[in-house]
């Protein structure tokens, strides 16, 4: 009887703590109707059932992480427009957030569907992904720290200088073919590269216009400088898997649809006022 007993309590204890490893859960983020929060892993595999976005989620106000009644939320037009395209696909959206620098190689490797990620179209990332038409036409430009606006007043000004761009972004091409003189500083994530010139470590950070303004608008220290950022682009494009033409004409219609129907500008409308920096 004692030794049933034991088995018994043995056996229960084993089912609580399966039952307390079910409720685990791994903040890979899902797309809700607001953007995306926390999910089981499961939730995360690309299935019939779903469109997986990648993007790299600290571009405000392209996309954003923000707390969203206590639940870590990311928002932004990217996003929103992902949301449109996988409602209209009839699919569940889900946001797999990463590296900027990691987003083409995992597209290439099928781990996701598509990529949005304020992402501009050039000839070597159109190697290795297919580009969508535009759906977002912004600039470039240099945020300094305000008591240097009169030491820095162009591209030439930093001949001797550390200035930061995000890991595998256009802005580091234009911090190497537009500022020879300078020495680059690759950094993952924008708020890093913020707090590298805030801090003095480095002198200027190129990035594009509509996050500077963001950023400039929360640390009044910083100032976005006078000169012009020259950069020849169509604007930010939707990266799908190379050859993947279904996907592709299906993104187009959309990205036409919302342009054409002022959908567009109200994802981005709303982004501003969500966006924190």
């Amino acid at each position: 009887m004692k030794y049933f007993k034991k088995l018994t309590a043995l056996l229960m204890a084993l089912m609580m703590v399966a039952g307390l490893s079910a409720c685990t859960t791994e903040p890979t983020g899902t797309a809700t109707a607001g953007g995306s929060t926390a999910t089981d892993k499961k939730d995360t595999e690309k299935t019939e059932e779903t469109l997986v976005l990648g993007t790299s989620a600290d571009f405000a106000p392209y996309e954003f992480h923000k707390m969203v009644n206590g639940k870590d939320t990311i928002l932004g037009f990217d996003v929103a427009l992902a949301q449109e395209i996988a409602d209209q696909m009839g699919k569940k959206l889900v946001i797999k957030d990463m590296d900027f620098g990691n987003l083409l190689t995992e597209l290439s490797n099928g781990t996701v569907d598509l990529v949005i990620a304020g992402l501009s179209p050039d000839a070597e990332r159109a190697k290795q992904v297919d580009f969508s038409d535009p759906y977002y036409t912004g600039s470039q430009c240099c945020v300094i720290r305000k008591t240097d606006a009169a030491k820095y007043t162009a591209l030439e000004s930093f001949n001797g200088q550390a200035v930061a761009a995000q890991t595998g972004s256009i802005q580091e091409g234009i911090v190497k073919d537009q500022m020879k003189g300078a020495m680059m500083v690759s950094l993952a994530k924008i708020p890093e590269e913020i707090m590298q010139l805030s801090a003095g470590k480095v002198e200027g950070v190129v990035v594009e216009r509509a996050v500077a303004e963001g950023y400039v608008a929360k640390n009044p220290d910083l100032v976005i400088a006078e000169f012009e950022v020259p950069y020849d682009a169509e604007g930010s494009c939707i990266a799908v898997k190379k050859g993947d033409k279904e996907m592709l004409d299906q993104v187009n219609k959309i990205i036409g649809e919302v342009l054409n129907n002022g959908k567009m500008d109200e994802f981005v409308k709303q982004a501003n006022e969500d966006a924190e920096y």
